[in-house]
């Protein structure tokens, strides 16, 4: 999708240290730039991932990593390294872990948004690279967007995030979670970029929003959804990208849920 994305990982070519970067939007871009400030953080291996709803010109994203490797070298010049940009997707995991699951998930918790699940699938994701590496993974996840909640970013649904990847092994860090203004990430950015654009849209963008695109949830829906499906299932699909289930027990353990 993204033409000039490597595919294939050697982990034998990156130092042992190196975090892996999740790398899609300006504010994972940010969030980068941000952990690089970090002394214990001097090399990221950029990763980007695609769910099954996104559609426009993926090429967009490599355009977004040559100014950022650019801007990397410049101010940092050469204290901290940026690798070369790699693509990873799962269909067949999107569609076993959220696609199939929507309705019945809606029947079991009320109303419930796909985003939310989309989200996990992204950190988990980068489990086949962080394996081999630190296992440590940077994201640009924030809880609010100057007063503008997501339901997928809202600091339960961070929590919830992190709590999975912490239990399969994996330390999921958000240097921007609590950072509410846009103008901050603006600011840690080398180039102007405004807020949602030069990526990928995804069909289901605003699912959960009222006419005034208010968001709509129910915490105690979302809480229970959380406990008793997200995080079994999140961790489910973790050991199956640590090897540890083929993809057949994979689809019986997540249709156990």
């Amino acid at each position: 999708m993204i033409e000039n994305a490597k595919k294939d990982f050697d982990y034998t070519l990156y130092d042992p240290s190196t975090v892996i970067g999740e790398f899609s939007g300006r504010d994972s871009v940010a969030a980068i730039l941000k952990a690089f400030e970090r002394e214990d953080i001097n090399y990221v291996l950029p990763v980007a991932s695609f769910s099954s709803t996104e559609y426009g010109d993926f090429n967009t994203i490599y355009n977004n990593y040559e100014k950022t490797l650019a801007y990397v070298n410049k101010h940092f010049k050469g204290k901290k390294i940026l690798y070369p940009l790699y693509e990873y997707n799962r269909p067949d995991l999107w569609h076993l872990f959220i696609g199939r699951k929507m309705s019945l998930i809606t029947e079991r918790y009320g109303f419930i948004s796909p985003c939310i699940g989309c989200h996990l699938y992204f950190h988990l994701t980068k489990i086949p690279f962080a394996r081999f590496l630190s296992k440590r993974i940077i994201s640009g996840e924030r809880d609010s967007h100057d007063g503008k909640l997501k339901v997928n970013q809202l600091n339960e649904s961070l929590e919830t995030y992190k709590e999975v990847l912490n239990s399969l092994g994996y330390e999921l860090i958000m240097p921007l979670q609590h950072e509410i203004l846009g103008k901050a990430i603006q600011d840690l950015i080398g180039w102007t970029w405004e807020e949602g654009e030069d990526h990928p849209k995804c069909v289901l963008s605003g699912n959960y929003r009222d006419k005034k695109n208010k968001a709509i949830f129910d915490m105690n829906q979302m809480i229970s959804y959380f406990e008793e499906y997200l995080k079994p299932a999140g961790q489910i699909v973790g050991q199956h990208l640590l090897n540890e289930l083929n993809l057949d027990e994979l689809k019986v353990a997540l249709n156990q849920l």
